[in-house]
C-alpha cells in the first residue's frame, strides 16, 4: 500500500511594497521562504489546510461566541540591543514594551477608542510571568548583539543580502515556541531604523513555520503605543494576509473562491496595494464597487486609518489559536501566578529512548502534533520538525497534573497525512519501565482517514491509587504510521523505534485524591429535543464555590454556556442544567469546578448528538444570495410569529420583518431597496424561543 507524503499545492503571489515608511517585510520573507525551503513550505500548507477545515466545520460557532476572551497567549520580548541603556532608542524601557502590550490588547480585545469592524477578537497577550525553568519573569530579556558582526550598523536582513541573518539573532535566545509566543526587538531591518524614511517595521511568520523560525522580528522604534507593528505583525501569526494577497502593481488578485484566493478572507474585497498609506474612496476597480472599510480600515493593509478586523478574520485567527502551533500557549505554565515543583526535577531517566529512522526525520510523513490532557495542550512539530524523539519531559512548562483515583478524558492529533496509529503509557511505579499491562493508557490503530487533518484520537484513562504521588513521573506517546502498511510499523513496547513516527516524554505529577474538593459519582448528557439535558452527582464536596457547564464542537475548544452554585454538601448532591438549542451536530461537555479559593479542575468530558434538522423551523435555501434570500418553512412554524433581521458583520441592523409563514412556504425577503455592496451580511431568525444565525454572502 503506497504511504502519501504530505504535499499540498498553493501558489501565493508577490506583493509590491509602497515606497513610504511603515512596510511589513512579511510577504518578503514568507514568499522567500516558500520557493526555497521545503520544510518550511511543507509545514505552512499542511496548517494552512488544518485551518481551513477547521473553519468550515465551526464557522457558525465560532460567529456566535459569548463575549470573553478565549486565548491568552504569553509573549516574551528579548530585545537585542547594541550597548545603550535600557530606555534609549534601541533598548526599550519596560514602560514602553508593556504599553505596547497593552495597545496590542486594546485593538484585540476591541476596546481602542473608535474601534470598527468586529471588534473583540477574543485573543489576549501577557508578557510571559515564568521563565524556561519556571521561574518568576517578567517576560523580557535583554542581549547584547553588538558583537554580531554588521548587526550595530545594518541590523537584521529581510529583503537584502546586507545584514544579519535572522536565524543569527533568533539563535541568541529563544523561548520554547510552543509554550511562548517570541516577539524580537531589533535596532535595524535592512540599515533602517524607523526613524525616517523608507522601512520595514517587522515581519512574522504563519503558524506552521519551523521553530527555529517562529516569532515576530520588529525594530525597537516600534515597541510602543499607538504603532500598528506589533498588532498587525501578530495577525500574520494568527495566519492572515495582507487584503491585497495576491495583487501585483495594478493587477487585481483572483477571487474566484474567496476561501482559497487572495486573503482567503470572504469579507474582504480583492484589492491592490495602496499608494502612500492612503484610506482609498471611490471605485476599487477590482470590483466595480466602492472601498470598503473591511480593506480601507484593516490593520492588516498599507494603509493610516486603522480601526478595524473583520468577522472572517476574526474567524481564521481563532482557527489558527486552536491548531497546534498556537494552542499549546494559551494553557501554558509561562502565564501562571504561581508554579507547584519548585525547583523542577525532571522524572528518573527511562530504560530506553525510541530513535526514529533517518527515513521519518527527513519526510513530512507522521508525528504527534498535539496532545490534550487535564487542561495541558501539549504542542509539539512532527517527526521531521522534532527530529524525532522529543525529551518533554525535561521542560517543567509541560507538567500534567492528574489526581490519584480520577478519570481523565484526552485527545491526540497525529499529523494526519497517512492512516496512524498511537499509544501511551504512564510510568506509574517510577521505575523507568513503561509496562503494557499496568501503566498503557491508550493504543489506537488504525486512525484517519488520511489527509484529513483535525483528524484526533480520543479517550479516557483512569490514574491508579498504587500510582507513585508527589513526585515527577514520566509519560509517553509513540506516534507511528498504521499497520495496515505493513507490520513492520508495530509499536509492540515503548522501546519501539519508528519507522516515520516519532516519540514523545512529557512530565506529570500524581497528587492524592484527598487534595480534590469534589468527587463525581455521575455525570452525563442526553438530548432532549432541541435541547441538551445535564445532569450530575457529587459523592462528596468541600469547598465548592461552583461549576461552570462548557460545551465544546470539537472536543478542544469549549466555551461557557452556564453556571451553577455549589451546595457543599459533605455527602454530595444532585444537579441539572439544560443547554438550550445549542443546534444540529455532536457536541461535548464538560464541568469545571471552581473552588473557593480560585484553583479548578475539570471533569471527564461526556458527548451528545443532536438531529434536529429535520424540525428546524426555517432554512436558507443558498447562502450565496443577488437581490433577495430565499426561506423555506417547515410543518412546526405554521402561523408563528417570526422575526427575520439583516445585519451586517458589524451588527448594524440593515432590515427588519415580522411573518406568520404557512407549512411549506418559501418566503422571499427582497433586498433590492437596500443597495448592498458585496460581502458577507448575517440573517438572524427568532421564532418563540427559538434564535439562530447564519451568514450569507451578497454576490
Amino acid at each position: 500500500m503506497k504511504l502519501r507524503f504530505l504535499l499540498i499545492c498553493i501558489t501565493f503571489g508577490w506583493a509590491t511594497f509602497a515606497q513610504s515608511q511603515g512596510r511589513c517585510g512579511f510577504d518578503i520573507v514568507h514568499q522567500k521562504r516558500m520557493n526555497t525551503d521545503p520544510v518550511y513550505k511543507a509545514g505552512i500548507e499542511e496548517e494552512k489546510a488544518r485551518i481551513r477545515k477547521y473553519v468550515h466545520e465551526h464557522k457558525n460557532e465560532l460567529l456566535n461566541l459569548p463575549t470573553a476572551a478565549l486565548y491568552t497567549i504569553p509573549v516574551v520580548v528579548h530585545v537585542i540591543h547594541t550597548g545603550g541603556a535600557v530606555g534609549t532608542t534601541y533598548n526599550p524601557s519596560v514602560a514602553q514594551i508593556q504599553s505596547a502590550i497593552n495597545y496590542l490588547n486594546q485593538v484585540y480585545e476591541g476596546t481602542l477608542p473608535g474601534i470598527e469592524g468586529v471588534g473583540e477578537i477574543q485573543i489576549n497577550f501577557a508578557l510571559a510571568t515564568r521563565d524556561p525553568n519556571c521561574n518568576p519573569s517578567s517576560g523580557i530579556t535583554r542581549t547584547d548583539g553588538s558583537g554580531i558582526t554588521d548587526y550595530t550598523t545594518l541590523g537584521v536582513n529581510a529583503n537584502n543580502t546586507n545584514g544579519v541573518n535572522e536565524s543569527v539573532v533568533k539563535n541568541l535566545i529563544r523561548w520554547d515556541p510552543y509554550r511562548y509566543y517570541n516577539v524580537w526587538v531589533v535596532n535595524r531591518i535592512d540599515g533602517n531604523d524607523g526613524t525616517s524614511g523608507s522601512f520595514i517595521g517587522g515581519f512574522a511568520y504563519f503558524p506552521g513555520a519551523p521553530s527555529t523560525l517562529d516569532g515576530t522580528i520588529m525594530l525597537a522604534t516600534q515597541m510602543n503605543t499607538n504603532r500598528k507593528t506589533l498588532p498587525h505583525e501578530i495577525g500574520h501569526a494568527f495566519n492572515l494576509y495582507h487584503p491585497f494577497q495576491g495583487a501585483s502593481g495594478a493587477t487585481c488578485p483572483t477571487n474566484a473562491d474567496c476561501t482559497i484566493d487572495g486573503d482567503e478572507i470572504c469579507d474582504t474585497d480583492p484589492i491592490t496595494q495602496p499608494a502612500g498609506f492612503v484610506c482609498r474612496t471611490g471605485t476599487n476597480s477590482c470590483t466595480g464597487t466602492p472601498y470598503s472599510i473591511n480593506t480601507e480600515h484593516n490593520f492588516m493593509n498599507y494603509t493610516n486609518c486603522a480601526t478595524l478586523f473583520t468577522a472572517d478574520q476574526k474567524i481564521m485567527m481563532l482557527a489558527a489559536a486552536a491548531g497546534p502551533f498556537r494552542s499549546g500557549l494559551a494553557t501554558s505554565w509561562a502565564k501562571s501566578a504561581s508554579y507547584p515543583v519548585l525547583p523542577f526535577t525532571p522524572p528518573i531517566a527511562a530504560a530506553c529512548t525510541p530513535v526514529t529512522s533517518g527515513t521519518g526525520t527527513s519526510s513530512n510523513t507522521a508525528g504527534n502534533i498535539n496532545f490534550l490532557i487535564a487542561n495541558r495542550n501539549l504542542s509539539s512539530g512532527n517527526s521531521r520538525s522534532d527530529n524525532g524523539y522529543l525529551n518533554g519531559a525535561a521542560g517543567c512548562l509541560n507538567l500534567v497534573e492528574l489526581i490519584s483515583g480520577n478519570t481523565y478524558p484526552f485527545t491526540l492529533s497525529p499529523l494526519g497525512a497517512n492512516y496512524e496509529q498511537l499509544r501511551v503509557w504512564i510510568d506509574y511505579n517510577n521505575n523507568g519501565i513503561f509496562e503494557n499491562v499496568t501503566e498503557q493508557v491508550f493504543y489506537q490503530n488504525d486512525i484517519g482517514p488520511p489527509a484529513a487533518y483535525n483528524m484526533t484520537a480520543s479517550g479516557n484513562f483512569n490514574v491508579p491509587v498504587t500510582a507513585v504521588t508527589n513526585t515527577v513521573l514520566r509519560m509517553r506517546v509513540i506516534e507511528e504510521i498504521s499497520t495496515r502498511y505493513g507490520g513492520a510499523y508495530n509499536i509492540n513496547s515503548s522501546c519501539y523505534n519508528p519507522v516515520y513516527g516519532q516519540a514523545e516524554d512529557f512530565p506529570v505529577m500524581i497528587y492524592a485524591n484527598s487534595l480534590l474538593p469534589v468527587s463525581y459519582s455521575l455525570f452525563r448528557a442526553m438530548a432532549d429535543g432541541a435541547d441538551v439535558f445535564l445532569n450530575w452527582k457529587t459523592e462528596t464536596e468541600k469547598d465548592n464555590a461552583k461549576f461552570i457547564i462548557e460545551r465544546s464542537g470539537d472536543g478542544t475548544l469549549f466555551l461557557t454556556v452556564g453556571e451553577i452554585i455549589g451546595r457543599n454538601a459533605s455527602q454530595g448532591a444532585a444537579y441539572q442544567f439544560r443547554d438550550r438549542q445549542p443546534g444540529d451536530g455532536i457536541f461535548y461537555y464538560r464541568l469545571k469546578q471552581l473552588d473557593a479559593n480560585g484553583s479548578f479542575s475539570y471533569s471527564a468530558i461526556v458527548k451528545v448528538n443532536i438531529t434536529m434538522s429535520g424540525s428546524r423551523n426555517i432554512k436558507v435555501l443558498s447562502n450565496i444570495v443577488d437581490q433577495e434570500i430565499n426561506l423555506q418553512f417547515n410543518q412546526h412554524s405554521a402561523g408563528a410569529n417570526t422575526g427575520i433581521r439583516l445585519l451586517d458583520i458589524s451588527g448594524r441592523q440593515l432590515l427588519f420583518q415580522q411573518v406568520r409563514p404557512q407549512r411549506g412556504d418559501i418566503y422571499k425577503v427582497d433586498l433590492s431597496a437596500l443597495n448592498l455592496s458585496k460581502g458577507m451580511y448575517l440573517v438572524e431568525i427568532t421564532q418563540g424561543a427559538d434564535r439562530w444565525i447564519e451568514k450569507v454572502i451578497m454576490k
